[in-house]
């Protein structure tokens, strides 16, 4: 088998996995803490940002794309939060969310069409990491790629702001 067919499933059954438990847990209400939930953005942003400068949409065009994608996955991400069930236990500083399944639906896509965008662009692989094998438009895969994770990375800061306007709010 070829390797980077077997990194490129390894690594699609990973985010299978990953998007599987997520998604169980957005199906039901959870409890959220006002300053704990920062936590996955951070990440989202740190490893949507490593992604970036490993695959180097590093340049202005790459820069801008990244931008209005979080920008864009903010403003989804804000409308999410405004279909999201919220309790707020201030008495406890606890938030208990049920997020809406139009917004699980959207986070399902945008994955999938991440994983679809690499996969039929040739794989996982960062352009970096075999230069001597570049292909024509890999640098707008990649800027696609890294912008489809911007949007993710959007969507988590956009809900997060809305339940922390709840939660500040609140009585």
């Amino acid at each position: 088998m070829n390797p980077n067919l077997i990194a490129s499933l390894v690594t699609i059954a990973l985010v299978l996995i990953i998007v599987a438990v997520r998604v169980r847990r957005m199906m039901r209400e959870v409890r959220w803490n006002p300053v704990a939930m920062w936590i996955v953005p951070v990440i989202f942003a740190l490893l949507t940002g490593a992604i970036a400068v490993i695959d180097r949409v590093t340049g202005a065009v790459g820069i801008a794309a990244i931008a209005v994608a979080l920008i864009a996955g903010g403003g989804l991400g804000w409308l999410q939060g405004m279909h999201t069930a919220v309790r707020v236990d201030k008495a406890n500083r606890a938030m208990y969310v049920k997020l809406s399944p139009v917004g699980i639906a959207i986070f399902i896509a945008v994955i999938v069409l991440r994983i679809g965008v690499r996969g039929f662009a040739g794989g996982f692989a960062s352009p970096a990491a075999s230069p001597g094998t570049m292909q024509a438009g890999s640098d707008l895969v990649a800027m696609v790629s890294v912008a489809l994770l911007a949007l993710i990375t959007g969507m988590s800061i956009g809900v997060r702001a809305y339940l922390q306007r709840e939660y500040s709010q609140a009585a």
